[in-house]
């Protein structure tokens, strides 16, 4: 006996839930902030070390700041916000959020009422006269006119 279903909707339903649960591991996956966070560790442990092993030379250039030091441990705190926002709330979760939110509210503006809808309607031209006059604006400026 197999592990597969018999029944082809309860086939569909189970790749159904499979596909959203790999969109959402790619969609973390992919997360920008992961990204910017690793790339701000790294620097980071590298001016840290830099500043470490920094000569009083190199400190006295700087007047007297050990500016790789700071820097770098600067850029691991920026690197610890960015990993705990991205994996204390997962960019899944988010988009879930957003899609549960859209489901709720009503796109587009409410129809004008009172004024606005009669102030709406006289703006509209109403006869094929009033969009010729549009368009043509008076004057002839087309290629075979000349003015001067």
């Amino acid at each position: 006996m197999s592990d597969r279903p018999d029944d082809p909707l309860i086939a569909k339903t189970e790749e159904a839930e499979l596909d959203a649960h790999r969109s959402a591991r790619a969609a973390n996956l992919f997360d920008v902030r992961r990204f910017v966070g690793g790339l701000f560790a790294i620097y980071g442990v590298i001016l840290t070390v830099l500043g470490l092993g920094a000569s009083d030379a190199e400190i006295d250039k700087a007047a007297g700041i050990n500016v790789n030091l700071w820097t770098g441990l600067a850029m691991l705190a920026v690197a610890a916000l960015f990993l705990f926002w991205a994996f204390s709330r997962p960019l899944s979760d988010e988009l879930e959020e957003g899609e549960e939110e859209d489901d709720h509210t009503v796109k587009g503006a409410p129809a004008p009422v009172g004024a606005d809808a009669a102030a709406l309607a006289g703006s509209q031209p109403t006869s094929r006269r009033a969009r010729r006059d549009r368009q043509g604006g008076g004057g002839q400026s087309g290629p075979g006119s000349e003015q001067g």
